[in-house]
């Protein structure tokens, strides 16, 4: 069976999506990973001063700490950063919520459409914004 993901819909409020690690390079094999869908195809992505820019256009995320930062926690030695790209036909540039300690696009590079296995509808925790995600 062949999934189709809807552009529309991973773009609404920058959609948190599940998925798969296998043939991403730096990533555990198997594992099952969620992340915000930040760039789509055609994309010209920025982080600068913590800040994400989308086509130039500041975009604010929150979590339910508050609004979340995106620093560059040091890595690896010899990783470049990917924090200014035009996202790639068929690929996706994601971020996790827990900025400092989220090992996401701006480590590995961007996520192949192929490696989403959905989107993120129903959020249990915290009990205070129980419920569906828009």
């Amino acid at each position: 069976m062949k999934r189709h993901i809807s552009l529309v819909i991973l773009r609404a409020a920058l959609a948190a999506v599940v998925f798969k690690t296998d043939g991403i390079a730096m990533l555990p094999s198997a594992a099952v990973f969620v992340s915000r869908v930040a760039g789509e195809p055609g994309d010209r992505l920025r982080l600068a001063d913590g800040k994400l820019y989308i086509n130039e256009r500041h975009i604010v995320l929150g979590n339910a700490l508050g609004e979340i930062t995106y620093q560059l926690p040091p890595g690896p030695s010899g990783m470049a950063a990917h924090t200014n790209l035009t996202v790639p036909d068929g690929q996706y540039f994601v971020l996790g919520d827990n900025s400092i300690n989220s090992f996401d696009s701006r480590f590995w590079g961007c996520l192949p459409a192929k490696s989403i296995l959905g989107r993120i509808s129903f959020c249990y925790a915290p009990v205070s914004r129980m419920g569906r995600v828009r």
